[in-house]
C-alpha cells in the first residue's frame, strides 16, 4: 500500500515544489490549499495530485477538520507536510489530536514545541550558544494595544514579528530614531498583540539560505542558496533568483549550524536564513518547514522531502545519496511575475531575469500543466499592461 502525503499551505509555488518532490519519489499526494484568495490552485493541475481540498486561513479548526476528513477516507500511513508557518503551527497546536493517525514534523512529539521554536528570540539564543553571529535584539511585548520600549535600544534598528505567522511584513523596516520605531510599534499595536523583536540594524551585503532535513536534531545540510535577487513589495525578503551550491562538510559554518539544530531536537524539513556583512555571516532565522525556494535543493539533485518520509517511518537513510551539483541557478517565476505586475520593472527586465535561470519552480517537462496555467497569467498581465499604456497614450 502506497504511503500518502498531504501537502498544506497557502502559496501554490511552495505546494507545487513539495508535490513534485514527493510525487516523483512514488508517494500519493493530496493537497490542502489555505490561501484566502481564489484562483491560486495552479498546483492542482499537477499530474501527481490525487486529491485537492481547501481550508482558508486563519481558521485552524477548519484545517484540522479537513485533515481529519482526509484521514477517514484514506488507508495506510498518511504524512502531513506543511509549507508555511500557519500550517506548521496548526499541526503542532493539535499534535495530540493528530498523532494517532498521522505522521508529521515535530519536536520529540511534544505539542506546542514547534511553536516555541518559531520564536525568533529563542532561536537567537540557541544560535549564540552554537557560536553563530547574531545581531543584538530586544523584545517588545504588545498587549491590549500597549507596549513599553526596553532601555538601551541601539539605532538604527529593524523591528520584525517575533513569531512570523502572528504578524506581517509591514512591521519590518529600518528605524533610525525612537520616533520612527514608535510609529511602527503604534501601527503594530493597533492591529494585534504580536510581540515584536527589535534588532540592531546591520547593513546586509548578501543574503544566504541553508536547506536541510533533521532527525531529532541531527541535521543533513547539503546545500546553500546564494540569494542573487530578492522580491519586492509583498515579496520583500523572498528569494526570486538564487544559486544553489554544496555546503562544504568541513566548513565552520556547517558545523555551527548542525550544532544549532541539534539543540532544537526538531524532526522535519528546515531552511535557515543567513546574511553577510563586512565579511561575517550572521544568523537571521530558522524556518521549521520548506518555503517556495526549498524546491531549489531538488533542482540541484537532493530530494530532502523523500528523505524526511523515511525518517518519519524510522527507515534507514543514507546521507551519501544527498549530494548536489556544484552550481544550479533557480528562479521563482511567481515572484518575478508579481514584481512585474506591481510595476517594479518592465517586460524586457522580466524576460532578462527569466533567462538567467537554468531551473524553474513552475516550468517542468515531466509535469507541464501547472506552467501552462501560469503562462495564461503571464499573457493576461502583459495584455493588461499594453491596454493601460494605450489608454494613457490616447
Amino acid at each position: 500500500m502506497l504511503n500518502k502525503v498531504v501537502v498544506i499551505g497557502r502559496n501554490y509555488t511552495s505546494r507545487l515544489g513539495m508535490i513534485r518532490a514527493l510525487g516523483r519519489a512514488g508517494y500519493q499526494v493530496y493537497v490542502i490549499c489555505t490561501n484566502r484568495r481564489q484562483n491560486s490552485d495552479i498546483d492542482k493541475k499537477s499530474k501527481y495530485v490525487c486529491g485537492y481540498y481547501s481550508a482558508k486561513e486563519p481558521d485552524q479548526y477548519k484545517l484540522i477538520d479537513t485533515i481529519n476528513a482526509i484521514g477517514k477516507r484514506l488507508e495506510g500511513n498518511i504524512f502531513l507536510i506543511p509549507v508555511d508557518d500557519f500550517a506548521a503551527s496548526t499541526i503542532d497546536n493539535h499534535l495530540n489530536l493528530l498523532k494517532n493517525r498521522f505522521l508529521f514534523p515535530n519536536v520529540c512529539m511534544r505539542q506546542g514545541a514547534v511553536n516555541d521554536l518559531m520564536d525568533k528570540n529563542t532561536q537567537k539564543q540557541l544560535a549564540l550558544k552554537a557560536g553563530l553571529n547574531v545581531a543584538k535584539g530586544w523584545v517588545v511585548e504588545v498587549k491590549n494595544g500597549q507596549y513599553t520600549l526596553p532601555p538601551n535600544i541601539v539605532y538604527p534598528c529593524f523591528p520584525k514579528p517575533e513569531i512570523s505567522y502572528m504578524g506581517t511584513k509591514q512591521y519590518m523596516r529600518k528605524c533610525s530614531t525612537e520616533s520612527e520605531l514608535r510609529t511602527v510599534l503604534d501601527r503594530c499595536a493597533s492591529l494585534s498583540d504580536c510581540p515584536i523583536l527589535v534588532e540592531q540594524y546591520i547593513e546586509i551585503e548578501k543574503e544566504l539560505g541553508v536547506l536541510g532535513v533533521c532527525d531529532r536534531g541531527h541535521a543533513v545540510l547539503p546545500g546553500l542558496v546564494d540569494k542573487l535577487m530578492i522580491g519586492e513589495g509583498a515579496h520583500k525578503g523572498v528569494t526570486k533568483l538564487g544559486e544553489v551550491k554544496p555546503l562544504i562538510n568541513e566548513s565552520d559554518l556547517k558545523k555551527k549550524l548542525q550544532t544549532f539544530l541539534s539543540y532544537t531536537q526538531f524532526t522535519g524539513l528546515c531552511d535557515i536564513d543567513l546574511y553577510e556583512s563586512n565579511g561575517n555571516i550572521y544568523f537571521n532565522e530558522l524556518n521549521l518547514r520548506f518555503g517556495a525556494f526549498g524546491y531549489s535543493i531538488l533542482c540541484a539533485g537532493a530530494n530532502l522531502p523523500a528523505h524526511l518520509i523515511k525518517t518519519l517511518l524510522d527507515l534507514p537513510t543514507s546521507e551519501e545519496v544527498i549530494k548536489i551539483r556544484p552550481r544550479t541557478i533557480c528562479l521563482s517565476e511567481k515572484v518575478n511575475l508579481d514584481d512585474y505586475r506591481a510595476g517594479y520593472y518592465g517586460w524586457h527586465e522580466y524576460k532578462n531575469i527569466h533567462e538567467k535561470a537554468e531551473c524553474y519552480f513552475l516550468a517542468d517537462r515531466e509535469d507541464p500543466r501547472p506552467y501552462t496555467a501560469f503562462r495564461k497569467q503571464v499573457f493576461l498581465s502583459l495584455l493588461k499592461k499594453i491596454v493601460i499604456k494605450t489608454i494613457r497614450w490616447h
